[in-house]
């Protein structure tokens, strides 16, 4: 397909790719295939974080919860709070939450741009593949910055734009959808997924203008994602 002709196509299909209707209605379908892909990452972010006896742990984008509950199972005394904008996946959340018997982790139905907690709020923030979805990444970063306490340490993790068609070769092994072509399936993730999504510095730069320091770059062994790890 030629590229500047299938601009109009990738754009209708980022501002689904971004949809609350289509998280609510497929995010119980993605979220599985996707756990299988990068379990692997969401034990790392939560490493990131460490066991550090924190108390209240932001999950920003928190889907089905699974960051939350790698969190959860290494801090017991901490209170996990995950916000996301779709109502299908705080609900599939929760469910997961009863299953696990994780009392410790809360979910609500919230946006990013606009988190209703307090300022300094929280020891620690983590996101995981959802600042490519928020209609300002910025103004997502600087709400985060403001709920966190100072010297409070800030996970975040997102798909790499700059990922090799090699990468998501190897990626698709591990993320197959059953009803979509290998090579359909490899057009949409370079095209609409990380295509559309950050690169490591363009990640840090967003970062860093939000007002967070100490800024570190991290890279995922086989997993096209990008992690930078800041704090207040």
């Amino acid at each position: 397909m030629n590229h500047t002709h299938s601009q109009p196509l990738i754009r209708l299909l980022t501002r689904l790719r971004d949809s609350r209707q289509v998280w609510n209605l497929m995010g119980s379908v993605y979220n599985k295939r996707i756990r299988a892909a990068i379990d692997g990452l969401y034990d790392r972010v939560a490493r990131e974080v460490g066991e550090t006896g924190l108390s209240l742990i932001l999950d920003a984008g928190s889907g089905s919860g699974y960051v939350s509950f790698q969190l959860a199972q290494m801090n017991r005394q901490a209170m996990i709070t995950g916000v996301d904008f779709a109502s299908g996946q705080v609900q599939s959340a929760l469910r997961l939450r009863r299953k696990k018997n994780l009392p410790h982790c809360a979910f609500i139905r919230a946006n990013v741009l606009a988190l209703p907690f307090q300022e300094s709020h929280f020891d620690a923030a983590v996101s995981v593949g959802s600042i490519k979805h928020w209609p300002d990444g910025a103004r997502g970063l600087r709400e985060i910055h403001r709920v966190l306490k100072p010297g409070a340490t800030l996970v975040l993790s997102e798909t790499d734009q700059e990922a090799s068609e090699q990468d998501l070769r190897r990626f698709i092994e591990r993320f197959k959808i059953w009803f979509i072509p290998d090579r359909l399936l490899l057009w949409g993730l370079k095209n609409v997924v990380f295509g559309q999504s950050y690169s490591q510095e363009a990640l840090a730069r967003c970062v860093e203008q939000a007002g967070f320091r100490n800024i570190e770059c991290l890279r995922v062994a086989d997993c096209p994602y990008v992690i930078v790890k800041a704090s207040k």
